[in-house]
């Protein structure tokens, strides 16, 4: 057995598997006693395997109600959603993959080193974004080097996004001494940050917050996560063009999603409480107070309530965009299960107001249907050409709402697919420049920070 195969074995353990070992090792270095280093990785991997399982059953439920809702509003596009779980499994599938992740690895220690980066990714599962970005440009370049470049360049975007988003986890969701390191998570970030501090500056429209506080307030028990969670499941399943009891069943559904994905989340918290004490303390001592973020998935997220309302409420908008937008032939699917990734972010860079949160969302996602579109074929020959065709249907083109549909990552294929001499500084100028306008201009006046800066 090759050292290929036996990493790819390792790997394909999954994260339920990975993310206790990691955990517990972790707390090892970080000087936690062997017990509470042992109850801290299992309670974190009960957390995510819950997380998993939730998140899972959510999606089950939505993917064929969303795929009832295109047909009864008689959509029909040739560029099918697969899923980010089938781009995630073309990164994971090339030879060039220990190279990468290796170097991945290598990256971020010399990053932190450097105080370039305050992120120390464990989460290796989502390695897949620059994996996948690999793929794709070895597999239209052929040339090795530049596929590894492509790959470690999107590492570096991940890690820095991971840095921004750091304090937004910290001061929204209350989970401190964490950040996520996974693109398809943050990727919003570039959009959403500007978007909202000029909402701040348009009179009338600054001074509109729907929250969870407000829809409880206002609409009394209907206002509750439980009852929104049916309310939006009921509502779904009537756009799909269920009968009532069917779609009834889709809103108790959602319903106990909304409750039982915050119970997750607190094990997430709990589990790693005793570290990341013990980390504070550390880089309190020893690097003068700078903190260090362990970078975990996204999942322990959506625990907040305005998370999935914003999630579900996406889905019915989302299939009204793959109709209305011209030139359009990206048909959203599977990933609209996975919809709480995409909109957590947003819903920490504006404080969990939802009305922002879905305006914002809405305008994100416009370049995804057309970089989906344009990249679709590409996407399609490299599953193709790493053993995955066999999943794909007969005369269709696949795509997701990862890999090169998310847009900087799109712009990152297609400096490396072009004129390197000219492409790559144009790449790595924007990038600076975008590093500091975000990180000088934007990050520190949005008021969820500010808050919590007094």
């Amino acid at each position: 057995m090759d050292f290929f195969s036996i990493f790819k074995g390792i790997i394909q353990a999954g994260p339920t598997v990975l993310l206790p070992i990691i955990i517990f090792f972790l707390a090892v270095v970080f000087r936690v006693s062997l017990d509470k280093a042992l109850h801290s990785a299992l309670t974190v991997g009960a957390g995510f395997i819950g997380l998993k399982v939730i998140i899972q059953f959510m999606a089950n439920d939505l993917g064929p109600a969303t795929k009832a809702m295109v047909a009864h509003m008689g959509v029909n596009l040739n560029v099918i959603d697969m899923g980010f779980g089938t781009v995630a499994a073309i990164g994971w599938s090339t030879p060039i993959v220990p190279i990468i992740v290796l170097l991945i690895m290598v990256m971020n220690m010399v990053l932190l080193v450097l105080n370039k980066t305050n992120t120390l990714s464990v989460d290796i599962w989502n390695y897949h974004h620059s994996l996948s970005m690999g793929a794709f440009v070895y597999f239209t370049t052929n040339n090795i080097f530049i596929a590894v470049t492509a790959a470690a360049f999107t590492a570096l975007v991940m890690f820095k996004m991971s840095d921004w988003a750091s304090p937004l986890i910290s001061n929204y969701y209350k989970i401190p001494g964490v950040t996520i390191p996974a693109l398809h998570a943050l990727m919003n970030l570039p959009i959403v940050m500007p978007l909202n501090l000029l909402f701040d500056h348009i009179p009338g429209v600054k001074d509109v917050n729907i929250n969870m506080d407000t829809l409880r307030k206002y609409m009394g028990p209907f206002g509750q996560p439980l009852v929104i969670g049916l309310i939006l499941g009921l509502g779904i399943g009537v756009c799909a063009g269920y009968d009532i009891y069917k779609a009834f069943g889709l809103g108790v559904n959602m319903a106990a999603v909304m409750l039982l994905l915050p119970k997750m989340t607190g094990l997430f918290v709990t589990g790693l409480k005793p570290i990341s004490a013990r980390a504070k303390e550390i880089t309190d001592a020893k690097l003068k107070g700078r903190s260090i973020f362990i970078g975990l998935d996204p999942a322990i997220l959506f625990g907040d309530p305005a998370v999935i309302t914003t999630a579900l409420l996406m889905v019915p908008i989302l299939i009204i965009m793959t109709i209305i937008l011209p030139g359009n032939n990206f048909l959203p699917f599977a990933d609209l299960g996975a919809l709480p990734y995409k909109v957590a972010m947003c819903v920490a860079v504006t404080n969990g107001n939802i009305f922002r949160s879905i305006f914002f969302c809405t305008i994100a996602f416009i370049p995804y249907f057309y970089c989906a579109t344009w990249t679709a074929a590409m996407v399609t020959n490299t599953a193709k050409a790493v053993g995955l065709g066999s999943s794909i249907p007969s005369g269709m083109l696949i795509s997701s709402f990862t890999g090169t549909t998310m847009p900087l990552t799109f712009l990152i294929y297609k400096a490396c697919i072009g004129n390197l001499w000219i492409t790559l500084p144009l790449l790595l100028i924007s990038f600076v420049i975008g590093w500091f306008v975000i990180d000088k201009k934007v990050l520190p006046k949005l008021k969820i920070i500010k808050a919590y800066q007094k």
